[in-house]
C-alpha cells in the first residue's frame, strides 16, 4: 500500500496497529503530551507527503478531548503535505442526540460532523454509527462517508461458538432491525424486533415477548452502555421461557458495572468488538476497516 499510511488517536492505536498489519501500510507514529494547564500537544512521525493518511480514532470516554487530538493529528498531516486525511471512526460519539427533542438542545450529532469536517477531513468511515432518524450517514457528513457493519462478524463468531439449533435473534428496537437482518442471514432462527421506550438516561420499556418460540436467544444492538436495554429485553426473555440467552453488540462501553449486572442477570455471553478497547472483545473490526482502506486507496490511485 504505497500511497496509503496509517496513524491513530489515543483511542484507537491497538486497533491502527492491527489495520497495519493487515492492509500492509506503515503507521505515522504519534507523540504526545499534556501541558500543565491541560492543553493538548501531538507531534507526528513518518513520510505522508502526497499520500492518503487514515487517523484511526474511537470516541469512547472523553469524546470532546479525543476529538481536539484527532484535529491536532489532522492539522500535523496537512502541515506535512499529506495528500488527504481519511477519519476512521470505529466508534462515533454524540450520535445518539441526532434531534432536538426539546427546545434549546443542541442537534450534537451533526455539530460533531461538522468539527470533524472542520479539521480538513477528506472522508470519513465509521462502523455501526447510530443512525436511528438519519436515513444514511450522507444525512450525517456533507463529506464522502462510509457506514461499515460488523454484525456478520459477529454471527460467524457465534456460529463458531455457540450450541447449533434454531434460535430467536431479539432487536430491541425499530433501528435494530437492520442488525437483526444482517445476523438472521447467517444463523437459522425465528426474529422479532421490539418497541422500546426511553423512560431516561437510564431506563427503558420494552414490549413483550410471546412465550413458547425459541429456547435460546441473541439480542443484537449496536451499543450497551449501562446495560439498561438488555437487562430488560433479557428479563423479558427469561419470563417468556427461553432458557440461553447471547448477545452480539458492536460497542461496548459497559459503564457503571453493567457488564457484572449483565451477567448476574442471566446473560450467558456478551459477543462484542474492538472499537472501543474492552477485555470483552472476541472479534476485531480491524480485518473489516483495513479492507475498506485498500478499497478507498486503489479507487484513488
Amino acid at each position: 500500500m504505497r500511497n496509503l499510511v496509517l496513524t491513530y488517536g489515543s483511542g484507537a492505536e491497538k486497533l491502527a496497529r492491527k489495520m497495519s498489519h493487515i492492509s500492509g501500510a506503515p503507521i505515522a507514529e504519534v507523540a504526545r503530551r499534556q501541558f500543565p494547564d491541560g492543553e493538548q500537544y501531538v507531534r507526528v512521525s513518518g513520510d505522508v507527503r502526497g499520500k492518503d493518511v487514515a487517523i484511526v480514532q474511537s470516541f469512547a470516554f472523553s469524546p470532546d478531548r479525543l476529538l481536539v487530538e484527532y484535529s491536532l493529528i489532522a492539522d500535523a498531516l496537512r502541515g506535512m503535505g499529506c495528500s488527504r486525511v481519511i477519519g476512521v471512526f470505529p466508534y462515533l460519539a454524540y450520535a445518539r442526540q441526532d434531534e432536538r427533542f426539546s427546545e434549546g438542545e443542541a442537534l450534537s450529532a451533526k455539530v460533531f460532523s461538522g468539527l470533524i469536517e472542520a479539521s480538513g477531513t477528506d472522508a470519513v468511515y465509521t462502523v455501526d454509527m447510530h443512525l436511528h432518524r438519519f436515513q444514511a450517514i450522507s444525512e450525517v457528513f456533507r463529506i464522502p462517508a462510509t457506514n461499515l457493519s460488523a454484525m456478520r462478524l459477529l454471527a460467524e463468531y457465534y456460529l463458531e461458538h455457540a450450541p447449533g439449533g434454531q434460535v430467536l435473534v431479539v432487536g430491541p428496537d425499530s433501528e435494530s432491525s437492520q442488525w437483526v437482518r444482517d445476523v438472521a442471514e447467517l444463523i437459522p432462527s425465528m426474529c422479532t424486533v421490539l418497541d422500546k421506550e426511553r423512560l431516561g438516561d437510564r431506563e427503558v420499556r420494552v414490549s413483550d415477548i410471546p412465550g413458547g418460540m425459541c429456547s435460546a436467544a441473541i439480542i443484537v444492538d449496536d451499543m450497551v452502555s449501562t446495560g439498561k436495554t438488555i437487562l430488560e429485553v433479557l428479563r423479558k426473555l427469561k419470563s417468556s421461557g427461553v432458557r440461553r440467552v447471547d448477545a452480539l453488540v458492536t460497542h461496548s462501553l459497559l459503564v457503571e458495572g453493567a457488564y457484572s449486572k449483565l451477567k448476574e442477570g442471566g446473560l450467558d455471553s456478551l459477543i462484542t468488538t474492538d472499537t472501543i478497547e474492552n477485555v470483552h472483545a472476541s472479534v476485531s473490526v480491524a480485518p473489516l476497516l483495513a479492507e475498506a482502506l485498500i478499497r478507498h486507496s486503489e479507487a484513488n490511485r
